[in-house]
C-alpha cells in the first residue's frame, strides 16, 4: 500500500469538501421547498469555509509519533474512502446530485456524505499535529452540525 503524504491527505480533505460545496450548490438549484433550498446554500458555504482552512493547514500536517499500526489503519481507511462513489469521477457529486429523484433523496445522499466526511475527519485528527488538531476539531464540530441539521429536516418530511 502506498503511504500517503500530509499534502496527499489536505488534498482528499479539500476535495471532499469540493464534492460537497458541488453537491449542495446543484442540490440547492433543484430544490423546490424553500426550506430545503435555504439549507443547501447554507451547507455549500461552509464547505467553502472548510476547504479554506484545510488549504491554510499547509502541506506538513502528519505528526510522526503515531505507532506504525496507528498509521496503517488510517491509510487503510483513507484508501477504502478513495474507493467509494465520492470519488468514482471528477463529477460524483454532481452526478449524485442529477440523479436524486426528490428532495428527501437529496438530503439523504447529503447526510450520508456528510457521515463518511466526518469519519475521515476524525481519523485525519488523529495523524495532524497537535497545533492544525483545534482546526479539524472545530471542521468535526461543523460537520456534526451537518448531521443534525439535515437529520432534523428529514425527520419532518
Amino acid at each position: 500500500m502506498a503511504i500517503l503524504t500530509g499534502e496527499e491527505l489536505i488534498e482528499i480533505a479539500m476535495r471532499l469538501e469540493e464534492e460537497g460545496e458541488a453537491f449542495y450548490n446543484a442540490a440547492a438549484k433543484q430544490a423546490t421547498a424553500a426550506q430545503i433550498k435555504e439549507l443547501f446554500e447554507d451547507l455549500a458555504i461552509q464547505e467553502q469555509y472548510h476547504y479554506r482552512a484545510f488549504q491554510q493547514m499547509g502541506r506538513d500536517i502528519v505528526r510522526t509519533a503515531l505507532s506504525d499500526e496507528q498509521w496503517d489503519q488510517f491509510q487503510e481507511y483513507t484508501g477504502a474512502l478513495l474507493n467509494q462513489r465520492v470519488f468514482d469521477k471528477p463529477d460524483g457529486a454532481l452526478s449524485n446530485a442529477a440523479s436524486v429523484q426528490d428532495e428527501r433523496e437529496a438530503l439523504e445522499t447529503a447526510l450520508g456524505f456528510e457521515k463518511e466526511t466526518l469519519k475521515f475527519y476524525q481519523g485525519l485528527r488523529d495523524v495532524v499535529k497537535s497545533a492544525d488538531q483545534h482546526t479539524v476539531d472545530r471542521i468535526i464540530g461543523e460537520e456534526e452540525q451537518h448531521i443534525r441539521r439535515l437529520s432534523s429536516v428529514l425527520s419532518v418530511r
